[in-house]
């Protein structure tokens, strides 16, 4: 798992495009403050203000002996920066994974609102715009107790930032609370496949805050993104295909802090 790459400058006076802004606020964050990190720690959500712009300033002032305010592509802040990245154990490459490697248990559950062929998993079960979410709370459980192997949650279904189009109630920020039953049982992670789930916007619709209080909640890491996702509808034998993800890949750690942030991963 690598960090994604800038499109452009961060900091003062920079492009300050959302999706650079938030790798750069994670990789601050994974600097402790005896080497220069932000004390306490950034807020990560796409936006540059005075406490992003001064954690870049003091980044640079004990690391590299200058500052400029600017974290630029390919440039020697950008490049000290990533050597200070440490990559979340839940989300390793499973298509390079070695001999004797741990390979998650993978619990899919996809709602069938979104259209195709029944996906691939270790444990794939569906549910509908009747399933009620007390029974997926049920089953998730029952089926985490019960496998040996870390359980690794993949939801699949349609969304919107802050919004999951699962089961009878869906998933919001409303009721999000009711997930607390599940803590503990997904230590290999949760992948998030909606659309948007992550994206930032004002109030009820912040993805930012829904991700984060999910992984808070499950104490787990949770990866979702802030784009729209697309998958191709795949055969009887095949079935749905996910490929990469698109678009921004954020993931939050159990304390709800992003930890890393991707661009267009494998799902």
């Amino acid at each position: 798992m690598a960090v994604r790459e800038l499109s452009g400058s961060v900091g003062e006076g920079g492009v300050n495009a959302g999706d650079d802004v938030f790798t750069v606020q994670m990789l601050l964050n994974q600097v402790g403050p005896g080497a220069g990190g932000p004390n306490p720690p950034l807020q990560v959500d796409g936006l540059v203000g005075p406490k992003t712009n001064g954690a870049i300033r003091g980044f640079q002032q004990t690391r590299l002996g200058f500052q400029d305010g600017l974290v630029e592509p390919g440039q020697v802040t950008f490049r000290t920066l990533k050597g200070f990245f440490t990559s979340p154990s839940e989300f390793p490459d499973e298509a390079v994974a070695g001999p004797g490697a741990v390979r998650s248990h993978r619990l899919v559950y996809r709602d069938v609102r979104l259209l195709g062929n029944r996906p691939a998993g270790d444990t794939v079960i569906e549910v509908n715009f009747d399933t009620p979410l007390q029974w997926f709370l049920d089953s998730s459980r029952d089926t985490a107790a019960h496998t040996a192997d870390p359980v690794r949650l993949k939801i699949m279904a349609h969304g919107a930032p802050a919004f999951v189009q699962f089961c009878r109630e869906n998933l919001a920020l409303a009721n999000l609370p009711t997930l607390g039953v599940l803590r503990d049982s997904f230590r290999a992670g949760v992948d998030l496949f909606s659309c948007s789930a992550a994206f930032i916007a004002p109030g009820a619709g912040d993805g930012n805050v829904f991700c984060s209080r999910l992984a808070q909640l499950l104490n787990t890491s949770v990866r979702a993104s802030t784009a729209t996702q697309f998958y191709t509808l795949g055969s009887a034998g095949s079935g749905l295909d996910f490929g990469q993800w698109e678009g921004t890949v954020l993931t939050y750690g159990p304390r709800g802090d992003v930890i890393n942030v991707e661009h267009a991963p494998r799902f």
